[in-house]
């Protein structure tokens, strides 16, 4: 009997996609730039109970800096599409900034190869793809302290300063 291989799930700009978290629920990525040396990911402070989207991802801000990541795990299904060619307000990729080396001796560039001064305040993220582990758990914990910071917010505001 043959062996049935599992089809390639095809890949593009604008797919928001499933990121399960190892504390539970799932994280939101969305596909913003992809070429022969970088598929880049932009990921929202939004986190899910279940693999559905209901919510417009332009109301919730970035969690994390843009990331050259892995794509297998979406390719494979591992990371469900959720939605296709949400293209608006795409991050300028020609803006973005990413690091090189370990950061004794770290250097800064654009997506062209060009050497910038720094990074800017927001934050960058490796030029090196990132994988699938290390993404969720990043998202994991940034999601984790913001939830803690939400929270805070709300008990204070529900029993008010005094």
């Amino acid at each position: 009997m043959a062996e049935m291989t599992k089809k390639k799930i095809k890949i593009a700009v604008g797919d928001v996609f499933a990121i399960p978290l190892p504390s539970g629920g799932y994280g939101v990525g969305r596909l913003i730039h992809i070429s022969d040396r970088w598929r880049l990911a932009q990921f929202f402070a939004l986190r899910l109970d279940a693999p559905e989207l209901s919510a417009s991802l332009l109301d919730f801000g970035d969690v994390l800096p843009v990331h050259n990541i892995v794509t297998l795990r979406t390719e494979e299904g591992a990371w469900p599409v959720l939605k296709r060619g949400m293209l608006e307000a795409l991050p300028d990729p020609d803006s973005l900034i990413f690091y090189r080396v370990l950061s004794a001796q770290r250097t800064y560039l654009k997506l062209n190869g060009e050497i910038v001064p720094a990074c800017p305040s927001e934050g960058c993220s490796s030029s090196m793809p990132q994988f699938a582990e290390y993404v969720a758990e990043q998202l994991d914990e940034r999601l984790s302290t913001l939830q803690g910071v939400h929270m805070q917010l709300v008990r204070f505001d529900s029993q008010g300063p005094f």
